[in-house]
């Protein structure tokens, strides 16, 4: 079992490398582990098909620029730090099967670079592009869904069994709705959460067997409940949102919260993957691919209309002052929705492009700063 810790209330790395111990030790005795990079990978799924998912989530400056030895400069500082990444870390290494999804360009032919360097048995998940949910297009994801129940049990010879295959959805369900009962201590008028430490929790929810996070989030969402943060004057309250914030990489995460409070967020890392429940009361192939398939659209998908609205909820009913709009150099879906964002919003926003380097630390922190007075005088 896992216990929350002393450093904050996670320590993230301590259970991270308890948790490579396990996975060894699961390899070992021939259980399959299912390395994924997007949340639109049923993890449902590939549990009931025997394998243990792990999202891949990981990235660096160092690892980052070893990539450059396969992709261009110019590439996705996310995709250049996976591609090498799965060589060099311990925790990829040990993945039996990979699993991608055809979202941007960049991370659509990762798994075609990644084959020339690995042995890894790789899979890419086909997602209708376009994300109106009519019925031929469910239809259609529903059996890509199948294509890769069966990609998965050739591997670990598990046939899916629809019963099981409904346990393990009410088990994810779950483990969903301990985070969201966790997440909305963040946006309360006194917080009792930091982004930072939710953040964590949704990280280890990615690695951690269900039955041992959803135990620690009860154990956490205890010790916070009378937490108060004495900061004068009170900070702005704040929505974050663009590009995938990758594990180990957080400093925007965490010189916003030097100054401000973020109340919400839209990030793949954050608030997106505990979104809504999968239901039980139907096939349960067809009710994966309903729910994957409605997930709130990143920008590869069109009409993206479902972002807007959970973020215009979201300022409603947050009662957020401004946006803070993050972006990896070169992400170029996350890049062309800045403008449309700050149209729909009319909100302040800043907006931030930035890699893995710290190169300008420093200004990011002067100009995080001069955003926060901004709206600290806007509202006295």
């Amino acid at each position: 079992m896992y216990g929350a810790q002393t450093m904050g209330l996670i320590n993230r790395q301590e259970l991270t490398a308890k948790r490579l111990t396990e996975l060894e030790k699961l390899k070992s005795r021939g259980r399959k582990l299912a390395g994924y990079f997007c949340l639109y990978v049923p993890v449902e799924l590939l549990r009931a098909a025997g394998a243990t998912p792990i999202r891949l989530a990981r990235a660096d400056y160092p690892s980052s620029q070893a990539g450059e030895r396969y992709l261009r400069a110019d590439a996705c500082p996310f995709c250049k730090s996976s591609l090498e990444k799965v060589v060099s870390d311990p925790l990829y290494q040990l993945m039996d099967m990979l699993i991608f999804v055809n979202t941007c360009d960049m991370m659509r032919r990762l798994p075609e670079l990644i084959a020339t360097r690995v042995s890894i048995p790789v899979f890419q998940l086909y997602l209708p592009r376009t994300a109106e949910p009519f019925p031929a297009r469910i239809a259609e994801f529903e059996h890509q869904l199948r294509r890769l129940a069966e990609f998965v049990t050739r591997l670990t010879g598990t046939a899916i069994d629809d019963q099981y295959l409904r346990t393990e959805i009410e088990i994810g369900n779950q483990l969903r709705s301990a985070l969201r009962s966790i997440e909305i201590l963040r946006a309360l008028p006194a917080p009792r959460l930091t982004t930072a430490e939710l953040f964590d929790l949704i990280s280890l929810a990615t690695l951690l067997e269900p039955a041992d996070i959803i135990p620690l989030i009860a154990q956490i969402k205890n010790q916070v409940g009378n937490r108060v943060f004495n900061r004068q004057p009170t900070p702005p309250r704040l929505l974050l949102a663009g590009s995938i914030i990758a594990e180990g990489e957080r400093e925007v995460i965490s010189l916003l919260e030097e100054r401000a409070t973020i109340v919400a967020d839209v990030i793949c890392t954050g608030a997106r993957f505990i979104e809504g429940d999968i239901a039980t009361d139907s096939d349960p192939f067809r009710s994966l691919a309903r729910y994957y398939f409605n997930r709130i659209p990143c920008p590869c998908r069109r009409p993206n209309t479902a972002l807007y609205q959970q973020i215009r909820q979201l300022i409603t009913e947050r009662q957020i002052q401004g946006i803070v709009y993050q972006t990896l150099l070169y992400c170029d879906p996350w890049r062309f929705e800045a403008r449309d964002l700050r149209q729909a919003t009319g909100l302040p926003m800043l907006e931030i492009d930035h890699d893995y380097s710290r190169q300008n630390f420093e200004q990011l922190r002067t100009r995080i700063e001069a955003f926060v007075e901004m709206l600290i005088e806007a509202g006295k």
